[in-house]
């Protein structure tokens, strides 16, 4: 039976996860035919090409790298090319040149089935325009139609599967060309973007900045909307310190100064604008008109912008990708930052958890099976806190009688009972904090388990077995009626919770046998309270915490024998 104090602890663990509750949804496994339905999906949206009136000059396409304009036309139609890449597929406009009109994952599916598509349809499809403002402070957008290389065919699908491939696009202004270059690579989220206005710069843009805008934000792209909203969030990173949206829109973000980066994210996905270190201005906006899926979801819509210098060519590059740890360090521009490893003293434990997660995972494919070595693994270690915790708890036990005498003897002078409390206590050799302290130092550990299973990346979709198909989610086995829930406890009913509570109140049993009413309150209580709480959470969050439990209750039977538990008791004195 655990003491108050360890009951404390539980209670301290579950009002602290009580504080950021969220819901998964089973992810349907990649279906084989989904990147060729991806494809044909795009090439059928855009076979005919729209018309789009802008003031330039009449378009004569030579070589791919002499491309010359002259005469004067009213309209160039837009043209859309497939980008096919290990990683993605993307159809890229020559609207703004090279506006990104979808761009699906080819590792990550819609809880629906689909390629998830990080780009909003019709909201955000004319992003990466350039901006600046024309000496006389009049700002001026570059959204109309590109001429592209003359190699691109509208509609085709270009593999990027060996070397990177470069895709030109040009305009003019007040009578002078302007290039923009996208580049793409094979095994990377990252497009680089090149764009060179020096030849109109000196004479017509204001030398203060031109900017690059990304509008239109990230989709949600998680069947539970709710928790997916509660992730979004808008973050500008300067002279090496991050600020981060308000999310009010009218509270817009900005600075000026050296720019590192401005980046949006959703639960598991990022865009970034990542300056060459030539930044020096970033702004972020939220739209007053953010999307409204339902009457109680309201989806953020974040616009934002990097500024550069506008007299010389600018270097800059997009991520838009996945929130994967490895995938936002390797940029080495402090991204990581974004993401959320729990609080300072937490962060080293996550990382190492992380780390050997997908460090193991290369060598055993199935994260069900991971949890479970990891699960022996670490009650190996903390196996000295479990049976320490153990003793202590059995030594309180023994000495309760004695206490209660002593209640008796000086139940009017609490004073005078605290320090005899004390003096029995050391009489006996009896920490009264031995069976808080060890789950005290193990809290950390759980809350950075807590926090790897429901923001990582590598756990979504990912399955064990029978009905636990992905970890990072429920391991439901009934859906309530839609509009029915059970407040605390949800819409569904999990197994593994059950699990989980039945092996906490064996081990709480197995701790004493002389409860008391209060205390045995105290423990169905909590057992109830923790099943009803842990409904909602990531099976794998889920599995990992029953097998501990179920290890903890083997190790009481097992390695820690009652004789060593139990206490010599000597006589309560005679004051």
């Amino acid at each position: 039976m655990m003491d108050k104090k360890t009951l404390l602890a539980f209670l301290i663990i579950a009002l602290i996860l009580m504080l950021t509750p969220y819901y998964y949804q089973k992810t349907s496994p990649p279906k084989p035919r989904e990147e060729q339905e991806a494809l044909k999906e795009i090439k059928y949206r855009y076979s005919e090409t729209e018309t789009t009136a802008y003031r330039t000059k009449k378009i004569i396409k030579q070589t791919p790298d002499d491309i010359q304009l002259s005469g004067p036309v009213e309209t160039v139609k837009e043209e859309v090319i497939i980008i096919s890449t290990p990683l993605y597929i993307a159809s890229i406009s020559n609207r703004a040149g090279g506006s990104i009109k979808s761009f699906k994952l080819k590792e990550y599916n819609f809880n629906s089935g689909g390629l998830v598509n990080l780009v909003h349809e019709g909201i955000n499809d004319r992003n990466l325009v350039v901006s600046f403002k024309t000496q006389e402070g009049e700002t001026v957008f570059l959204n109309q139609n590109f001429l592209v290389s003359s190699y691109i065919i509208s509609g085709e699908t270009i593999t990027v599967d060996f070397d990177d491939t470069k895709i030109d696009f040009k305009t003019e202004y007040a009578g002078q060309t302007i290039t923009k270059t996208l580049t793409f690579h094979p095994e990377s989220y990252v497009i680089d973007v090149d764009i060179d206005l020096t030849n109109i710069s000196r004479n017509n843009i204001s030398q203060e900045r031109l900017q690059i805008n990304w509008n239109g934000g990230l989709p949600l792209t998680e069947k539970n909307k709710k928790d997916d909203v509660t992730y979004f969030a808008a973050h500008l990173y300067q002279g090496g310190e991050l600020s981060k949206h308000s999310g009010k829109p009218e509270k817009p973000l900005s600075g000026s100064g050296q720019t590192a980066w401005t980046a949006i994210r959703s639960k598991y996905f990022t865009s970034a604008l990542i300056s060459n270190g030539e930044g020096n201005f970033g702004s972020i906006t939220m739209d007053p008109k953010s999307t409204s899926n339902n009457r109680s979801i309201v989806e953020p819509i974040y616009n934002m912008s990097i500024g550069f210098p506008s007299n010389k060519p600018i270097t800059l590059s997009l991520y838009l990708g996945p929130l994967k740890y490895s995938y936002i360090k390797a940029l080495g521009v402090d991204l990581d930052k974004i993401m959320n490893f729990g609080w300072a003293f937490i962060k080293p434990i996550s990382h190492g958890i992380l780390f050997l997660l997908t460090f193991m995972h290369k060598y055993i494919p199935n994260y069900g099976v991971l949890l479970i070595i990891f699960s022996v693994v670490v009650k190996i270690v903390v196996y000295p806190l479990t049976k320490k915790s153990y003793q202590s708890t059995k030594e309180m036990q023994a000495i309760q009688p004695l206490i209660a005498g002593m209640r008796e003897k000086f139940k009017g002078d609490p004073q005078r009972l605290n320090k005899e409390t004390m003096k029995l206590y050391k009489e006996h050799g009896v920490n009264p904090l031995g069976g808080c302290l060890p789950m005290l130092l193990q809290m950390p550990l759980l809350f950075a388990l807590f926090i790897i299973f429901r923001t990582t990346i590598e756990l979504r979709g990912a399955p064990f077995v029978w009905w636990i198909t992905d970890l990072s989610a429920p391991d439901t086995i009934y859906q309530f009626p839609p509009g029915f829930q059970i407040p605390i406890y949800g819409d569904q009913i999990s197994l593994l919770p059950i699990f989980m509570g039945v092996s906490m109140f064996v081990q709480q049993k197995m701790m004493g046998t002389q409860s008391t009413g209060q205390q045995k309150y105290m423990m169905y209580f909590m057992t109830g309270f923790f099943l009803l709480l842990f409904n909602n959470f990531p099976s794998g969050l889920n599995l990992y915490y029953t097998l501990f439990n179920v290890l903890t209750i083997l190790q009481q039977k097992y390695l820690v024998q009652p004789k060593q538990a139990e206490p010599s008791l000597k006589p309560l004195k005679t004051r």
